[in-house]
């Protein structure tokens, strides 16, 4: 929330809800006996994008049908754009209302700015450690192509880093992401892979950088582990090989997902 392109607040409405604000299905005028059939749905969904706090805000709603933005107000701009031919009408007809641009225009202040100062105690500034896992996608064994997953999870803000290194040197070919998981509990997690071949005397390291970290985590997997096919999720031990946070500290050269 604190860079730009963070959205602070979204709003959905489906087009009945539009009718008590006057705002219509794009391209049609509805009364009290007009019925809208069920799979077609109007969206307005706003977003706030902060600059070093408050200190630059951007108002921007989307006007959505059917999946497709049709037209928009972005307050840098101060006025509605359209986006498609169904959105003109609408977009015209919006910038010829005082009233309306007026509105839109003041929400930078009455929405965005308000609402950050409210919600900034628990958004802002708060951050949750992530929890690490590292394990093998199957029972590894020497020399078999397997794949070993980092689970990173139960963290928050989103932002991450997550590196992969063998031996010491950073490995990005083949490397994949499932990206950004939300767990509904205001947290996330991801699961970052890398395809690999166990051999003798090499390790394995998942390096986690985060912004709840006072520096970044790292997590080893090595061949003596190849006895275990289950993640480990206690402490680490010696014969069960998958380690789990904290282990130990190191620097990040990562880069991010």
């Amino acid at each position: 929330m604190q860079n730009e392109g963070r959205s602070l607040l979204t709003v959905s409405v489906t087009a009945s809800s539009w009718r008590s604000t006057g705002h219509n299905r794009p391209g049609t005028v509805l009364d009290d006996d007009t019925k809208i059939h069920e799979d077609f749905v109007t969206q307005a969904k706003a977003d706030c994008y902060f600059t070093n706090g408050t200190e630059k805000v951007r108002f921007v709603v989307r006007f959505i049908f059917n999946l497709e933005e049709y037209a928009r107000f972005d307050s840098d701009l101060g006025m509605f754009v359209a986006l498609t031919e169904l959105g003109k009408p609408d977009a015209e007809l919006w910038n010829n209302r005082p009233d309306i641009l007026a509105r839109s225009r003041a929400s930078v202040d009455m929405l965005c700015r308000r609402n950050y100062k409210l919600g900034a105690p628990f958004t802002v500034g708060r951050r949750v450690q992530p929890e690490v896992t590292v394990y093998p996608e199957k029972t590894p064994a020497l020399q078999h192509r397997n794949l070993l997953l980092c689970l990173v999870t139960g963290f928050y803000p989103g932002d991450i880093k997550v590196t992969w290194f063998r031996n010491g040197q950073e490995q990005r070919e083949g490397v994949m992401s499932t990206g950004l998981i939300r767990n509904g509990d205001w947290t996330f997690q991801t699961t970052v892979m890398l395809p690999m071949t166990p051999e003798l005397g090499e390790v394995y390291t998942c390096l986690v950088d985060h912004p709840s970290l006072p520096s970044p985590v790292s997590v080893d997997w090595s061949e003596n582990q190849l006895v275990l096919s289950e993640p480990n999720l206690g402490r680490s031990d010696p014969g069960q090989g998958l380690c789990y946070l904290p282990i130990h500290l190191g620097h990040s050269t990562s880069s991010s997902l």
